[in-house]
């Protein structure tokens, strides 16, 4: 039983420094499209921001003058919903340059592209269509938009600042980023003095866990970004809500732990969840008769003699698993927490894969996906009888 913990960390340790996914241009979910629409001021109009990102490991990259280039072309198509009449289209090429082969492949890695469009009030399909021009493959995503049916403050935006670059957060916040900017517009607030007091609170499972208020000197346009530090209570799944005389908008976010030295929940079953998947049952069930104080305890300990360089703050081996539960609930979720799927169980144990195959059988309707692993493992995945989630087949 030790040797078979012993090659499970070996597994997680090794595949660090794995290649991430490879692309896929058949996967419209990779393209990720967030529209939000902020009135003109006197105006009946809408400034209509589109904010497009496309994973770089997507993408084909051609190494020129120590630099990896990849080229694109992405064209915006806005319908009206009723007539299918175009309104606007913009297309436009763009050059993707990055300085290292392994922010080619990183999972994490986006590139983004930002547009806005003036549109009258009403109902609009967006059609994105990305095209990688070295390699031919095409990438689409289709957005409905519901222009002037706003509330009294609009949704969220999150975004962070890294030198003189603006980078855009849809769900994960990255252990590094120490602040998080939100934009949003509001065009009915109170005023106390010359400024406006924008409550904030940020709750994990019903529970406030830090809160505030933030004085902003208002504009013409209402529209205000608010910059949060976060704290160390922010970890893992939270809901930061922002707004003033009693109307707030929220925005859903995961914040990765930071350092990685702290576990990735301080729930009993997340801790011993996870634990079940890496441990032989000798020792899990060990740790699965603790009392809660004991169990947080013991699997601390536990990571910290597993800890690959002792001698830093930094404990690489909770780092790698901590991302990959991270990854897990970002993408798996579809019945209960990704971290519970059996992708994201398959996931947390053996890191992202090399290659994967996507498969829709129009006969039987239903999809698969097989993992490849460069140790010769295959995963095979299938929603036949899970009703969307995709399910284990074979492989373990």
């Amino acid at each position: 039983m030790y040797k078979i913990s012993i090659l499970i960390l070996l597994v997680l340790f090794t595949s660090c420094s794995m290649n991430r996914i490879k692309p896929d241009a058949q996967l419209k979910q990779k393209v990720e499209v967030d529209v939000v629409s902020y009135q003109i001021q006197n105006s009946d109009s809408f400034n209509v921001n589109i904010l497009l990102r496309i994973p770089l490991k997507n993408l084909v990259f051609k190494k020129l003058n120590n630099q990896f280039i990849a080229n694109i072309s992405y064209t915006f198509n806005t319908n009206n919903s009723d007539t299918k009449v175009v309104v606007n289209r913009v297309t436009q090429n763009e050059s993707i340059i990055v300085y290292y082969y392994e922010d080619t492949r990183d999972i994490d890695r986006y590139f983004q592209i930002e547009t806005q469009i003036i549109l009258p009030p009403g109902k609009y399909d967006l059609f994105s269509i990305i095209q990688d021009i070295d390699s031919h493959n095409i990438f689409t995503n289709t957005t409905k938009m519901d222009v002037g049916n706003m509330p009294m403050i609009s949704k969220l935006t999150a975004f962070y600042n890294e030198g003189k670059e603006k980078y855009y957060i849809i769900k994960v916040v990255k252990e590094d980023i120490d602040t998080v900017w939100f934009k949003f517009q509001m065009n009915d607030f109170e005023i106390v003095g010359d400024k406006i007091p924008f409550n904030y609170k940020v709750l994990q499972d019903s529970t406030i866990i830090d809160s505030s208020t933030v004085n902003i000197i208002g504009n013409q346009q209402n529209i205000y970004n608010i910059p949060l530090k976060i704290s160390s209570e922010w970890e893992n799944d939270i809901t930061v809500f922002i707004g003033n005389k009693g109307q707030f908008s929220s925005m859903e976010l995961f914040v990765e732990n930071k350092y990685g030295t702290q576990l990735w929940s301080d729930k009993q079953k997340d801790i011993i969840g996870v634990m079940a998947y890496l441990l032989p049952y000798s020792e899990f069930k060990k740790f699965s008769e603790l009392d809660d104080g004991e169990l947080f305890e013991g699997v601390t300990k536990y990571w910290k003699s597993k800890d690959p360089t002792s001698n830093t703050k930094k404990n690489e081996l909770l780092i790698e698993i901590n991302n990959r539960i991270a990854y897990a609930n970002a993408h798996f979720s579809v019945v209960g927490r990704g971290w519970q799927s059996d992708m994201g169980k398959v996931y947390i144990v053996y890191g992202p894969p090399e290659s994967i195959d996507r498969h829709y059988s129009a006969e039987y309707l239903y999809n698969q996906e097989i993992w490849y692993f460069s140790s010769g493992r295959k995963f095979t995945f299938s929603d036949q009888r899970s009703f969307g989630e995709l399910k284990l087949v074979s492989g373990f």
